[in-house]
């Protein structure tokens, strides 16, 4: 870490191999999902290298790898809560139980959205269909499931805004 520390760049590779299964079986403890310790571990890294010359060569390298670690970790677990996620990646549908007027609004909504599933692309209905458990979800690591369906929505907006005057 010190040699990565002074512009090594010879020294990535085995700070790299050194610290990557530690900080992924770290990462897995705090998340509970698979796909999230993967990504803390690598925002982790990329955070980790970007900073190697701030690094103190009188403290621990991986005292210093493991709370660069736990403050990732702590900001995805964070991300998911504020966007009322569970493990899986799915975020829980509202429920509309007893509710008809709630109903009807919603079938009506469904309806306006159905007029405009058909302007987009197949690739778009099928993430959106999946992120409301209409449809099979594509096989795709969450963070790119969660970066395609933020897409599809945002060309939604836009057809939407253009159909019915919102702009």
């Amino acid at each position: 870490m010190i040699r990565l520390a002074d512009g090594d760049r010879r020294a990535f590779l085995p700070v790299y191999r050194a610290l990557q299964p530690v900080l992924r079986r770290w990462c897995g403890r705090w998340l509970p999902g698979e796909a999230d310790a993967e990504d803390a571990t690598q925002l982790t890294l990329e955070r980790l290298f970007f900073r190697a010359p701030d690094f103190d060569p009188r403290r621990d390298a991986l005292g210093w790898a493991l709370a660069l670690a736990t403050a990732e970790c702590r900001t995805i677990a964070r991300q998911r809560q504020r966007r009322r996620e569970d493990a899986s990646g799915s975020v829980p549908e509202p429920t509309v139980e007893g509710d008809a007027e709630r109903a009807v609004t919603r079938g009506e909504l469904r309806a306006a959205l159905d007029s405009i599933l058909g302007r987009l692309s197949a690739a778009d209905v099928e993430v959106l269909l999946a992120s409301i458990e209409e449809g099979p979800r594509p096989d795709l690591p969450a963070p790119t499931f969660r970066k395609r369906l933020e897409r599809a929505l945002r060309r939604v907006r836009a057809l939407w805004s253009a159909r019915y005057g919102l702009d």
